[in-house]
């Protein structure tokens, strides 16, 4: 049993100077793939299919982000209907077609839609994508909001998720919602990707996530991620990113803490393989005050 662990292209291609030369860094590294953009991957189609070529020929595997807007968080943010969100959704969805992703990491939908449109909208969006399809729970989407992300899970039976908790903690400035008491396996039995990046309350990332400083968030990721190692989930990505989420511009420092949190995720689920069941301090750090 293994958890194939991913780096994300964001930062670490800048620290690379070309996704060649990162992809020969995750090959050395042995980390299982690249998480990335299509805009990440190349400018065409063309550029695409090559970068997706020298991941197999180095046998790693690629997870593709898409955007049915806002793609990839950059520019100015602008309203767009469902209906907008569904086409670029599907284009994008074409264009990976070709690239033969182990997974697909969505993010869709906006935060300021009224709940039902957003229901509406996911309905519709699970009809688009393929079956190796997760929508990430990110801020400025219906599923960054965790209240929110409950309810639209209650309604929308099927959606599968990519859970970023970072995104939780800084919308609602907790640890853990209360609403997650009692209802964590529930939402851990639809993750199919996990985002095992350390944050706390004010910040999505931690400069030193593993330090004693951070324990109460260490354990509290630690007690998530098992929650859905419990259920199945296999893939994840460390993906701590550059400034604004770093403080910092080192760019050789971030790929250092990327591949020091795949030494840990790793040892970690390695741990959860020996002692299937959390145990109740675990459990208990999932269910904190609100």
């Amino acid at each position: 049993m293994t958890l194939r662990v991913f780096a994300s292209a964001w930062g670490n291609a800048t620290h690379w100077g070309s996704l060649g030369r990162l992809l020969d860094g995750l090959k050395s590294k042995g980390f299982a793939g690249l998480e990335a953009s299509l805009s990440d991957l190349g400018e065409d189609a063309d550029a695409r299919a090559e970068t997706a070529k020298q991941a197999q020929d180095r046998s790693l595997e690629l997870i593709v982000g898409l955007y049915s807007h806002w793609t990839d968080y950059e520019g100015g943010w602008s309203p767009a209907d469902p209906a907008h969100h569904l086409d670029q959704l599907q284009r994008q969805v074409d264009a990976c077609a070709a690239l033969d992703a182990t997974h697909i990491n969505v993010h869709a939908g906006c935060d300021s839609w009224h709940e039902d449109v957003s229901t509406q909208f996911f309905e519709d969006a699970q009809r688009i994508v393929p079956a190796n399809a997760s929508f990430e729970t990110h801020r400025g989407r219906p599923l960054g909001h965790a209240f929110q992300c409950r309810r639209i899970l209650d309604a929308v039976p099927g959606l599968r998720l990519t859970a970023d908790p970072s995104h939780w903690h800084l919308v609602h400035e907790r640890m853990a919602p209360r609403f997650l008491d009692g209802h964590v396996d529930a939402i851990a039995a639809r993750v199919d990707h996990v985002h095992c990046r350390i944050g706390n309350t004010q910040r999505p990332q931690l400069a030193a996530p593993f330090a004693a400083e951070a324990a109460e968030s260490i354990d509290w990721h630690l007690a998530f991620w098992r929650r859905c190692w419990d259920a199945g989930a296999r893939t994840a990505c460390v993906e701590y990113g550059p400034a604004p989420y770093q403080t910092t511009g080192d760019f050789r420092g971030l790929w250092l803490q990327n591949c020091a949190a795949k030494g840990h995720i790793e040892a970690v689920f390695a741990a959860w393989g020996e002692e299937p069941s959390p145990n109740l301090a675990a459990a208990r750090c999932l269910g904190g005050a609100g």
